[in-house]
């Protein structure tokens, strides 16, 4: 058992506003978000922003699509979108209902830092958070507030091109039924650790971590 050692919040906040100015490889981070596999089936994990702040997987913006792999007629797609609307790319995903095999978790790690005193705990609950390089276990009482985030959840970034450089955005993406919807975090430090869209969020300070770790930069 790991005990946990947040990054700090003004660290958290610079980590993440860090992210959405990094000069991304959006063909190789694609590649290494396929590799995630957190549904249980190969998923390319990279959607077409429509409409907004709507979603859409790349086949369904074909007429009698093609069997979707990762070559050129998928990125050329891509190249449009980031002109466009831009594109989201999921990197991460945290469910507290999800078991998953001792085998399958690369890091069992325990939050330490509560407000209350240790006879105020009483549920203990465990959120699998996963990412393209790693697949940890993070185990916090429920007494202190902390909110996680719904199944039907995963974060990610919203990219888009424009006068020649990328911009980033962090953001989380829920999906219900067969609409997908984006919104951004707020870089700031104003949300109370236990919001779920709070960079002071332990929960988000790892996840920050394991999505800084999985986008891949330009050479």
């Amino acid at each position: 058992m790991k005990v946990l050692h947040l990054i700090s919040d003004k660290k958290a906040i610079e980590l993440a506003s860090e992210i959405e100015h990094v000069d991304i490889d959006v063909k190789k981070t694609i590649e290494k978000a396929s590799t995630a596999g957190y549904l249980g089936e190969e998923h390319f994990y990279c959607s077409v922003i429509q409409d907004s702040n709507f979603t859409y997987p790349v086949d369904r913006l074909l007429e009698n699509p093609p069997k979707i792999k990762l070559d050129n007629f998928y990125f050329d797609i891509i190249s449009k979108a980031l002109d466009d609307e831009g594109i989201y790319i999921s990197l991460a995903y945290c469910n507290s209902e999800m078991r998953v095999s001792p085998d399958f978790i690369d890091e069992v790690i325990e939050y330490d830092d509560y407000d209350l005193d240790e006879d105020e705990l009483y549920f203990q609950r465990q959120y699998v958070l996963i990412s393209p390089d790693s697949h940890k276990l993070f185990k916090i009482y429920e007494e202190e507030g902390i909110s996680g985030h719904k199944p039907t959840d995963d974060i990610g970034l919203i990219v888009k091109y424009d006068d020649g450089k990328y911009f980033s955005y962090f953001a989380i993406r829920s999906t219900d039924l067969c609409m997908s919807s984006l919104q951004v975090f707020p870089l700031t430090a104003d949300l109370p650790k236990e919001h779920e869209l709070s960079l002071l969020n332990p929960i988000n300070k790892l996840l920050i971590e394991m999505i800084n770790d999985s986008i891949v930069l330009k050479e």
